[in-house]
């Protein structure tokens, strides 16, 4: 595992429709290993290895959720839209980065209100987000525009990357920077001359899966396969039969989301390949939410696809926590799978006499 791929990718800023920073890191540490980088129109990274055999892609995207800058106060305080799913509980008082137009980096921290001027009554009722707001430690309005922040202006949880325990990463941006590092890793290390392999960075998965859409138009890729994060109910509170992904035990095989079903010949292949590599699988579906495999199936008359998902605690959140261990295992099932890809065996997967 490159941690300090994983590191870079998890601290820089790219909430969706801003993933300029996760881009200029994936062009820098794919350009000796590709023989072409591309974008589609919205801006998803397309690298490309090979010209020979079915086109085969692997995808990950590069936005995390975050917040655009709606209102600037008289007073110097931030109102702010949030991009993607939160829940208001896991955002009061911790820090945030505003990235300018101009690319700088501006520390905030949404406020909360000390407990000493909140009632019994208040204290029990969750803030909501159109009450929350952003300081950056301005005295007034023309300060916050000497500082380059405007309206628009994107926002995300401040980088936080960190080792705990034997194998667990805490980190912002997990979702999905966890998936495009794979994707890299991967593409350097596979080297099968009878494939073209891709690899994608999707932009606003977040919002809609709208890079998986404009990239597989771009690509017209033969197979997919998605490399993404997914629940993890070993935690407090959960319910464990809905969400039995536990860290350490294996990364998932998506069975079902609300977009999506997997080609099972693709996914029959893939288990045999985590036997062959003596790695644990778990698996997995999600009715609430979906992976950019939703859009990559159905393109162009459908496509096989499957769905991988590393399990991930804290979602959608400030401090997300994955496994090494589980990270590995998916690196290593889907290397053995990509190397004994060729024309034949894609073919079979399309083939349903």
């Amino acid at each position: 595992m490159n941690n300090e791929l994983l590191r870079t990718l998890c601290n820089a800023t790219a909430v969706s429709g801003d993933e300029q920073e996760v881009r200029d890191i994936l062009i820098r540490t794919l350009e000796s290993s590709a023989d072409e980088i591309g974008f589609d129109g919205l801006g998803s990274f397309i690298a490309r290895k090979g010209h020979h055999g079915p086109k085969v892609a692997i995808v990950g995207h590069m936005d995390e959720v975050g917040f655009m800058v709606s209102h600037i106060s008289d007073e110097g305080f931030l109102r702010f839209a949030t991009i993607g799913g939160w829940w208001s509980q896991s955002m009061l008082n911790h820090r945030v980065t505003l990235r300018t137009r101009a690319g700088k980096h501006v520390p905030g921290v949404i406020g909360s209100i000390a407990p000493h001027a909140l009632s019994d009554k208040q204290k029990q009722q969750p803030v909501d987000v159109d009450d929350m707001f952003i300081d950056i430690g301005a005295n007034c309005r023309e300060d916050v525009e000497n500082m380059g922040i405007c309206i628009g202006d994107f926002i995300s949880p401040e980088g936080n990357y960190a080792h705990w325990g034997t194998d667990k990463i805490v980190a912002k941006a997990l979702d999905n920077r966890v998936g495009c590092a794979l994707m890299a890793e991967l593409f350097q290390s596979v080297n099968n001359p009878e494939i073209t392999l891709y690899g994608v960075a999707s932009v606003e998965e977040e919002v809609g899966l709208r890079g998986a859409q404009t990239s597989a138009e771009s690509i017209k890729p033969d197979l997919v396969i998605v490399l993404d994060t997914a629940v993890a109910g070993d935690v407090p509170g959960i319910d464990k039969v809905k969400f039995p992904l536990k860290l350490g035990s294996g990364p998932a095989a998506m069975l079902f989301d609300k977009r999506y079903f997997p080609n099972q010949k693709l996914t029959a292949l893939l288990k045999t390949c985590a036997a062959q590599t003596e790695n644990p699988l778990q698996f997995c579906i999600m009715k609430t939410g979906a992976t950019d495999g939703g859009r990559y199936n159905v393109m162009g008359g459908g496509r096989p696809v499957l769905a991988l998902c590393l399990p991930t605690r804290y979602l959608h959140a400030n401090n997300s926590m994955i496994s090494e261990k589980d990270y590995d295992a998916l690196f290593s099932m889907v290397q053995r799978l990509l190397q004994q890809l060729n024309s034949d065996t894609v073919s079979a997967l399309r083939d349903f006499r």
